[in-house]
């Protein structure tokens, strides 16, 4: 296989997220890391073991340069995180809670209860990149031998906040379930 079959067989394209460095507009539907600002009418902060959750991020997927596929049908995503202790396997609401929304226009400001958090807002700006690549471990097809070593400088894949492309994996490949067979057939969609 050449360097260009492997390229057109991996790349994905994706959405990488500025984080900071630029002023912040005004809008309190723009999306931000460290910061929740809206919800739906009557909905109210998160609590979980009598705790106030953490604002990890709120996105404003109706501001990206191209759609998600995954997640055409929605404008607005929240999430909180457990204050004190990382939750595993445990299903959305307990320790973690994700909400999405169709519709920015029929959202409210939410009341911020006094957060200690360590993770400081920063408003986020999208950008669209055309080529994402899997780490090595992800890597859906054989790579010959001869790119081995430049693997990560011919392919790489791009880390931070980002929708779409290839996760940027930490210890080893995304498993859903055993032998990755989880019956909702889950995708990989964001990464933080």
């Amino acid at each position: 296989m050449e360097k260009e079959e492997i390229e057109i067989a991996l790349r994905k394209p994706a959405i990488i997220f500025e984080i900071g460095g630029f002023r912040p507009s005004e809008s309190n539907s723009a999306s931000w890391i460290g910061k929740v600002i809206l919800c739906a009418e009557g909905e109210i902060w998160p609590k979980s073991n009598g705790k106030p959750m953490i604002p990890i991020c709120q996105i404003n997927f109706a501001e990206l340069p191209n759609k998600v596929e995954h997640l055409a049908d929605v404008e607005l995503l929240t999430l909180f995180l457990d204050a004190d202790k990382i939750p595993m396997d445990t299903p959305n609401g307990q320790g973690w809670l994700l909400r999405t929304y169709p519709r920015i226009d029929e959202l409210v400001e939410i009341e911020k209860p006094e957060i200690n958090s360590t993770v400081k807002p920063f408003q986020l700006s999208p950008k669209s990149i055309e080529n994402d690549f899997p780490c090595w471990e992800d890597c859906p097809i054989e790579i010959p031998e001869n790119f081995d070593e430049d693997y990560y400088d011919l392919f790489p894949n791009q880390n931070g906040f980002k929708i779409g492309g290839w996760p940027t994996l930490v210890q080893s490949e995304i498993y859903w379930a055993p032998f990755n067979e989880h019956p909702a057939n889950p995708k990989y969609v964001f990464s933080n």
